[in-house]
């Protein structure tokens, strides 16, 4: 059933307003080694949120500034793009920092670059929002997909690399009623941040197997 329910969430998402990734114009030269790689500052949210809850409850839930905010949008969509921003969370500055951690970890072996790289990336927002657990849960869990445009030191787009985690398991992030979300947006924040953490572990992965 729940194989079965995210089946219909994928078919819905798919429906939405997320663009594939334009095509390289180039590739890197055989035998080209990816040693530091810069990121531009600026991450492109190419995105709305798909948003999918398993009842009615927001702005009632909760009081305050945030539940005014939240109250008077009258779309789920607009709810949520409330709960983001009246909460701070800033979904650019997590997927940029995540990214940029990473490469500054030294479990990695491509390393950030101080100033122009090996190469470069940009770094895009593909989809995200939150949706239930399951089709008879009242927990929801965020969403996440980020793709990357890698450039050449000559600024050609010689490469893609993606990740998407729009089913994360329990593992990865925790279910949480969606109430708990809007009385802590700290907790969605931190959710996200484990998702873009996976995300750019893998996306890092395929920047050393040069995308392949």
């Amino acid at each position: 059933m729940k194989k079965l329910f995210l089946l219909l969430v994928v078919m819905l998402s798919l429906s939405g307003c997320m663009s594939a990734m334009v095509q390289p114009e180039g590739t890197l030269p055989a035998g080209f080694e990816i040693r530091t790689v810069a990121v531009k500052p600026e991450v492109i949210m190419e995105a709305q949120p798909f948003v999918q809850t398993p009842g009615e409850v927001w702005g009632g839930a909760i009081g305050g500034l945030l539940g005014a905010a939240i109250a008077a949008e009258s779309s789920s969509v607009g709810q949520f793009s409330a709960l983001m921003q009246q909460g701070n969370i800033d979904l650019k500055e997590i997927v940029s920092s995540s990214f940029k951690e990473q490469l500054r970890s030294n479990r990695t072996k491509i390393k950030l670059a101080k100033g122009a790289g090996d190469v470069s990336v940009q770094l895009t927002v593909l989809f995200y929002g939150i949706h239930p657990d399951g089709p008879f849960s009242s927990e929801v869990e965020p969403m996440l997909e980020v793709g990357g445009q890698v450039f050449d030191h000559k600024g050609r787009h010689v490469l893609n690399i993606s990740e998407s985690l729009k089913f994360p398991s329990d593992e990865e992030v925790t279910p949480r009623e969606l109430e708990e979300y809007l009385s802590r947006p700290k907790l969605l924040a931190q959710a996200y941040k484990q998702l873009a953490d996976i995300i750019s572990k893998s996306m890092i992965e395929q920047l050393i197997n040069r995308g392949q």
